[in-house]
């Protein structure tokens, strides 16, 4: 028991944001912007999690700069999407995106649909997931900190995209 407080008291602690002041709209437009029109360069996932594979893509600015980076992982029964968009070096969020489809692929014939779609978002700030303090949150304060880790460990320092994430603040 208390470990278990201790572990959660240290991971409150750990994803504390930098400032009170985080973006959080600015951060929720930079991941709802479209990326249409913008420069992409396409490259498989190394560490496939399914048959299916997956991919990344890097959305840039006309001037160079990264605007987004969406990772897709496509399986028979749905895919995960997560992106990656950057307000600047200090400030960014991923949103994790489940898509369930309604029937398993390539088994029946007959129409296809996604029967569920949810999302996730994670905010950082100073290159730290804001959490809300525990009297205010509606999320799981011991969780949601470590699911913001887990996402910014695979959309911020996988060696597939670190040549366009290295000047990110972690």
């Amino acid at each position: 028991m208390m470990r278990a407080l201790f572990t959660a008291l240290f991971l409150c602690a750990a994803a504390a944001p930098a400032s009170a002041d985080c973006a959080l709209d600015t951060i929720t437009a930079a991941l709802e912007s479209p990326v249409d029109g913008l420069r992409l360069l396409a490259r498989p996932v190394s560490d496939v999690q399914s048959a299916e594979g997956g991919e990344w893509r890097i959305y840039r600015e006309p001037d160079g700069r990264v605007h987004s980076i969406i990772r897709i992982d496509a399986g028979e029964s749905g895919r995960s999407e997560t992106r990656l968009s950057m307000v600047n070096r200090r400030t960014y969020g991923i949103a994790r995106t489940r898509v369930d489809y309604l029937r398993h692929a390539f088994i029946e014939d007959g129409p296809f649909g996604i029967a569920r779609r949810t999302t996730e978002y994670f905010y950082y700030c100073d290159g730290k997931p804001h959490v809300p303090g525990q009297a205010a949150a509606v999320v799981d304060v011991v969780a949601y900190p470590k699911a913001a880790a887990e996402a910014q460990q695979l959309m911020v320092l996988d060696k597939d995209v670190a040549d366009f994430t290295k000047g990110l603040a972690r």
